[in-house]
C-alpha cells in the first residue's frame, strides 16, 4: 500500500475549483462550524468530492467526519450497485483495506491490557502450529510488528488477495505456508508488512481462544455499535445488500468486479465497513477509548497508541503503536491508509483538534484522491501558507554524496516478485539549482536542503532525510508521512547499466541473429556440421529469449490486475523459457570458443557470434538474479 504526496498541483486545483464554486465569504474555524453551520461543511465536501469524482473518474465515495464527540458528516456519493441504481449512503459498506490493521492493533492492545500479551516477547512464544525461523539472534516482537520493523521481505503474488471464496484456507495454515524470508534484523528498518500484521491476528486468536473475526466482532464492533462492519469473507447474508459493488472502467464503461477475498491474511486487510461505523471508531479513539459510556481501551492505552514509537530520524513522522504519524499544514495527525485493487481509503485523526476524517474511494485513481482530500480539507479550514525556500548557494559542494539509486525495503528477494524492482528505483540527482531532483515517487520533484541531511520539497510540504552508515557515507532515505517505508542504496546489479542497458543490448544482438539468418540462409546450407550446429544454437537462444519477452508482454496485457489473484498457468509455463534459454546459452558459449579455435567463418562473424554468446550468458545471470527461472517461482 504506496502513499500519496500531499500538496500536489491537483490538490491546489481542486481547492481553487471548490472555492470558486461556492463563492462565499471566508469560513469560520471548524469548531464553530460544528456548532453553527453543519450545512456549510457538507456543501464544501459535496463540491470537493464531486470535483474529484469527475476529474479522476471515480464511481463512488464514502466519507465521514467527526469532531468534539459529534458526527459532522457521514455520507456517500455515487452508485453502490449500478444494476439496482442504488445510491451510496453513510451505511453503505466499502473495503478500507489496510485500515483493517488499526482494528488488529486495537485488539492487540486490549490483550496487553488484560495481561495476555507482552509487546516485547518473542512472537514464537504465542505461536502453536509453526514457528518463525530464527534467521537472526534478535527475536521478532509485537513492538516490531506494530512498527513494521520485523524485517520480513514483501510477498503477495497469487495469495494475498483472491477473487473466489474457494481460495480461503485457515489463517494459521496460510501463515505457515507463506512465511516470508527475513532480510533485516528486527528494528533495523521500517518496511510495511501485511504478513506481520496477519501474524498478530493469529496471535490474537491463539491467546483469546476465539477466531480473529469473532474476537473483533465481540470486543470492538459490538461494543461500539458498528453494525455495518465485518472481517468475515464472504460477508454474512444480512450485510450483503449494504455492500457496494466494486467497479473499474473497461472498454469505456464501469464493469462490476468480484468481491475481493483477503481472508488468508484477513487481519491485514479484510475489513468491510461503512462511513457511519468508521465514524464511531474514530470517536472512540478521540475520546479516550470510549463511546457512549462503553470503554474498549483505557485512556492511557489510547494515548500510548497515538505516541511516537519508531522513527529513523526524529525530525520526521514516526510509527506509533500501529497508527502512523502524518502532518498537514502544521497539524499532527495519526491514522492509516488502505488499498485493495478496487478501493482506496484513508483515516486520519487530529487528536489535538479532536477531529477525525475517513474517506474511501472506489476506482483505479482513488489512491490519488484519498490523500488529496485531506490536504483540500485542511487548506480550507486550517490554512497555512507554504513558506518559500531559497536553496543554499554552497549546496553543490556536498550534493554529490546524495546522488544515486535507492530501493525501498518493502521488496521481495526470494521469488519472481523481486522483478517488480525493474519498474524503477528512486533516483537522486543533483541539479544546477542547488537542489536534489528525486524521481520514482510519481512525478519527479526537487528538494532543497533545510538542515543536516534534511530536505523539503521546493514547491510542496514533503520532507525527507538521508541516513548515514557507520563510516559516515549516505546510505538511506526516509520520507516524512510514510515512516513505514525506508529506502537504502540499491545494489550495483540493479542500476541502469545492468537492469536496462545491457538487457536491451542483448536483445538487439538476439534480433541480429535472426536478421542475419534471413540474409544468409542460402549460405547456411553449405556450412560444415559444427558451424551449422553453432548457428542453430544461436538461433535457439535468441528465439527463446525473444519468445519469453513477447510471451510475458502478452500475458501481462491479458491478465493485468487479475494476476494478483492467481498466477496464471500461462505465466508458469512461460517462466520455463529462461531455463531452456540459459542451458542453450552455455552451448552457444562453447561453440564461440570452438569458432576461434577451429577458425569458423570470417573474423567479423566470429566476433558477432561471441557477442551473441556473451549476451546469452548475461541473460542467464539476469534471469537468475531477478528470479525469472521457472524453478524459482513461489
Amino acid at each position: 500500500m504506496s502513499k500519496l504526496i500531499m500538496g500536489s498541483f491537483l490538490a491546489f486545483l481542486l481547492t481553487f475549483t471548490v472555492n470558486a464554486a461556492t463563492q462565499e465569504e471566508p469560513r469560520p474555524p471548524i469548531d464553530q462550524i460544528a456548532r453553527t453551520s453543519l450545512a456549510d461543511l457538507e456543501t464544501f465536501m459535496d463540491a470537493a468530492v464531486d470535483t474529484q469524482m469527475k476529474a479522476l473518474d471515480i464511481p463512488a465515495v464514502s466519507v465521514s467526519i467527526v469532531k468534539d464527540g459529534n458526527i459532522l458528516l457521514s455520507k456517500g456519493y455515487g452508485i453502490a450497485d449500478q444494476s439496482q441504481n442504488s445510491p451510496v449512503t453513510g451505511d453503505t459498506m466499502f473495503r478500507p483495506g489496510s485500515i483493517s490493521k488499526l482494528f488488529t492493533w486495537t485488539a492487540v492492545m486490549q490483550l496487553v491490557e488484560s495481561g495476555k500479551l507482552d509487546l516485547n516477547t518473542n512472537v514464537n512464544s504465542y505461536l502453536t502450529s509453526f514457528q518463525i525461523p530464527d534467521t537472526y539472534d534478535e527475536p521478532i516482537t509485537l513492538t516490531h510488528i506494530l512498527t513494521h520493523t520485523a524485517g520480513f521481505e514483501e510477498g503477495a503474488l497469487g495469495y494475498l488477495i483472491a477473487d473466489s471464496p474457494d481460495a480461503i484456507i485457515p489463517l494459521n495454515e496460510a501463515l505457515a505456508k507463506y512465511i516470508p524470508r527475513r532480510i533485516n534484523k528486527p528494528g533495523a528498518y521500517s518496511s510495511y508488512s501485511n504478513y506481520a500484521t496477519a501474524l498478530a491476528g493469529l496471535i490474537i486468536s491463539n491467546v483469546s481462544g476465539l477466531s480473529f473475526n469473532e474476537y473483533i466482532q465481540q470486543n470492538i464492533f459490538d461494543p461500539l455499535g458498528m453494525t455495518h462492519s465485518s472481517f468475515f469473507e464472504p460477508l454474512p447474508d444480512h450485510l450483503q445488500d449494504v455492500m457496494a459493488e466494486g467497479y473499474t472502467r473497461e472498454t469505456g464503461v464501469f464493469k462490476e468486479k468480484p468481491f475481493e477475498i483477503i481472508a488468508n491474511f484477513g487481519p491485514a486487510g479484510s475489513l468491510s465497513s461503512s462511513a457511519s461505523d468508521m465514524a464511531k471508531f474514530m470517536l472512540a479513539f478521540l475520546d479516550e477509548g470510549q463511546l457512549n459510556g462503553t470503554q474498549i481501551l483505557q485512556p492511557e492505552t489510547v494515548k500510548l497508541m497515538h505516541s511516537r514509537l519508531f522513527a529513523p530520524d526524529e525530525r520526521l513522522a514516526s510509527m506509533a503503536h500501529g497508527f502512523y504519524e502524518n502532518s498537514i499544514n502544521g497539524h499532527r495527525l495519526v491514522g492509516h491508509g488502505g488499498d485493495t485493487t478496487l478501493f482506496h481509503s484513508n483515516l486520519m485523526l487530529d487528536v489535538e483538534e479532536r477531529l477525525g476524517i475517513y474517506v474511501s474511494y472506489m476506482g483505479a485513481r482513488g489512491g490519488k484522491a484519498r490523500g488529496e482530500i485531506m490536504q483540500i480539507f485542511y487548506d480550507r479550514y486550517y490554512p497555512d501558507p507554504l513558506e518559500k525556500l531559497t536553496p543554499p548557494t554552497d549546496f553543490t559542494e556536498r550534493a554529490s554524496k546524495y546522488a544515486g539509486n535507492y530501493k525501498f525495503w518493502r521488496h521481495n528477494q526470494s521469488t519472481i516478485e523481486k522483478a517488480g524492482a525493474l519498474a524503477g528505483a528512486l533516483t537522486v540527482t543533483p541539479t544546477s539549482d542547488n537542489t536534489l531532483l528525486i524521481s520514482g515517487l510519481g512525478q519527479a520533484r526537487q528538494f532543497t536542503e533545510i538542515g543536516e541531511n534534511l530536505f523539503r520539497q521546493v514547491d510542496g510540504r514533503m520532507k525527507l532525510a538521508f541516513g548515514e552508515n557507520e563510516s559516515g557515507a549516505i546510505q538511506d532515505i526516509y520520507f516524512d508521512g510514510i515512516p513505514f517505508l525506508a529506502a537504502s542504496r540499491a545494489p550495483t546489479a540493479e542500476n541502469g547499466l545492468f537492469a536496462k542497458i545491457l538487457p536491451l543490448i542483448s536483445f538487439l544482438m538476439f534480433i541480429t541473429v535472426w536478421t542475419g539468418w534471413a540474409y544468409r540462409r542460402k549460405e547456411y546450407k553449405t556450412m560444415q556440421n559444427g558451424e551449422r550446429t553453432a548457428v542453430q544454437l544461436s538461433m535457439a537462444v535468441s528465439g527463446l529469449n525473444l519468445l519469453f519477452v513477447i510471451s510475458l508482454a502478452i500475458i501481462l496485457t491479458i491478465y493485468q490486475n487479475t494476476i494478483v489473484f492467481n498466477i496464471p498457468t500461462a505465466l508458469k509455463v512461460a517462466l520455463w523459457l529462461p531455463d531452456i534459454a540459459s542451458i542453450t546459452a552455455l552451448g552457444v558459449l562453447w561453440f564461440a570458443v570452438q569458432s576461434w579455435r577451429d577458425g569458423y567463418w570470417r573474423l567479423g562473424r566470429r566476433i558477432h557470434y561471441t557477442l551473441v554468446a556473451l549476451s546469452g550468458l548475461f541473460m542467464l545471470w539476469f534471469y537468475y538474479y531477478w528470479n525469472f527461472f521457472g524453478v524459482q517461482i513461489a
